[in-house]
């Protein structure tokens, strides 16, 4: 059985230094109703005449156009002082550039909640696909902006739809069941279920009157019980389907996710791609940059803007780097039966790169799900160092269960088992073995390869014993 690591939520925060998931759009602008419209149908599109409110204008007018000026003007304004403090204004103007770049075109579609600690609003970008962003509020901070919240996922059809007393129960025992059938954990799938039903008898969803709030209360109340990052609860009318979500492939946008490959002073080669996409297009991408790189004398993998993908691909480019058949990961189901064994490629396109080459790889808070096996799987055959932050903590392969003509849910239904500890990373990330910030990841990386190759070389000189 093949499994394919879809998202069915990218989501990712722009708080202390998160960026976007890689769309590849082409980069224009935001666009925001001119004034204040009637509501639409099962949702407002007015932004209310807030602070709150002004906030979030304010950054769908900066990121439409994000300018040294503009973004330092936006940030100053309404960013937090203790977020200001955290990262440099340099890189704050990158990061704004960053998502305006990979997001493209974003639609105000609907200002789903808004009050004193968040407002919610859903965006519509070229693809059709659903954008919705969460800024938060701190209330320690004069409810300056404290971080936003994004997720991409499928565009709903249509406005929310009203709910009955009835339509409720009746979801949220289709949700119960779904995951009390499908969880990769059979016994923490019921403690799920028992949450929500215990929820819904308590009367905690009545306020809730359309489905997608409803939906989103759901995946914050099951995820409250396993923390995991997989699984959410989507709008996605029958008529709109699109499988399990958009691919990674999709989000990857042109060039198959592969953004740079350069050779760093002191011949240290670079690569950054930000998904593992499954595709012939993907596979010649990544064979004509690991040959560019075949002469280098050390490597660095930049993942820290990497958000998971196909394990296909993990193991495509992972086969570059070691010369015998390894044993990387195995997939697992909620019975405990293993379902597959990935190891490397018998044979590559091109040539393989040099046993012992010391390798390197990047991570940010970002880097997720199939970027996590990357990581993990070189860290702990003692073939990578992996440097930066802790990674999201994601390593259960999800798939939808359609629980009625609107609701979806990403259900987990798989688990990575990595061969050497018998465990995996999820929740808990991929700790790394240089902790550094993602934003010193790349000089500490760089220097780290600098020690190691003269290391090697020096050990080349020494006399032979005998």
């Amino acid at each position: 059985m093949r499994v394919r690591l879809n998202l069915t939520s990218v989501v990712f925060a722009w708080v202390a230094g998160l960026t976007a998931p890689a769309t590849g759009a082409t980069p224009v602008p935001v666009t925001t109703p001119e004034a204040a419209p009637q509501d639409a149908p099962g949702g407002k599109t007015a932004l209310p005449d807030t602070n709150q409110g002004r906030c979030v204008r304010a950054f769908l007018d900066m990121i439409a156009d994000p300018t040294p000026p503009r973004v330092e003007a936006f940030e100053l304004k309404h960013r937090s002082a203790k977020r200001l403090s955290e990262v440099p204004m340099d890189e704050r103007v990158r990061r704004a550039r960053e998502i305006r770049d990979r997001m493209g075109k974003l639609t105000l579609t609907e200002v789903s909640s808004a009050d004193d600690d968040a407002v919610t609003i859903v965006t519509t970008n070229e693809r059709g696909d659903a954008v919705e962003l969460q800024f938060l509020f701190d209330t320690a901070q004069d409810r300056k902006l404290d971080g936003i919240r994004i997720s991409l996922g499928p565009a709903p059809s249509g406005p929310a739809a009203p709910l009955s007393e009835a339509t409720r129960e009746e979801l949220v025992e289709a949700v119960a069941r779904a995951v009390s059938d499908h969880y990769v954990y059979p016994e923490i799938g019921v403690k799920m279920a028992e949450a929500v039903r215990a929820k819904l008898k308590s009367g905690a969803y009545d306020a809730l009157k359309d489905d997608a709030s409803l939906c989103r209360q759901l995946t914050d109340d099951l995820r409250a019980v396993n923390n995991d990052r997989h699984l959410g609860v989507r709008p996605e009318p029958r008529a709109a389907n699109r499988g399990d979500g958009p691919g990674v492939d999709e989000i990857a946008g042109d060039n198959s996710g592969f953004r740079k490959v350069e050779i760093l002073p002191g011949n240290i080669g670079y690569l950054r791609f930000d998904a593992f996409v499954k595709s012939e297009q993907a596979f010649r991408t990544a064979t004509a940059a690991l040959g560019f790189l075949e002469h280098c004398d050390a490597l660095i993998f930049d993942l820290r803007h990497n958000g998971g993908g196909d394990p296909e691909s993990i193991r495509f480019i992972t086969s570059y780097l070691f010369d015998a058949p390894t044993h990387l990961n195995d997939m697992v189901d909620r019975s405990g039966r293993v379902v597959e064994e990935f190891r490397t490629l018998e044979s590559v396109p091109g040539r393989r790169l040099a046993p012992g080459l010391p390798v390197f790889i990047l991570t940010s808070a970002y880097t997720f799900s199939g970027a996590e096996e990357f990581s993990y799987n070189l860290q702990n055959l003692k073939r990578g160092t992996v440097v930066g932050e802790k990674t999201g903590g994601g390593a259960h392969p999800v798939r939808g269960v359609r629980v009625s003509d609107r609701v979806v849910v990403g259900v987990p239904f798989m688990r990575a088992r990595n061969p050497i500890t018998g465990t995996n990373w999820e929740e808990s990330g991929v700790q790394p073995d240089v902790a550094t910030s993602a934003d010193e990841a790349l000089e500490r990386a760089a220097q780290l390869a600098h020690e190691a190759i003269k290391a090697r070389k020096e050990a080349t000189k020494a006399p032979q014993s005998g």
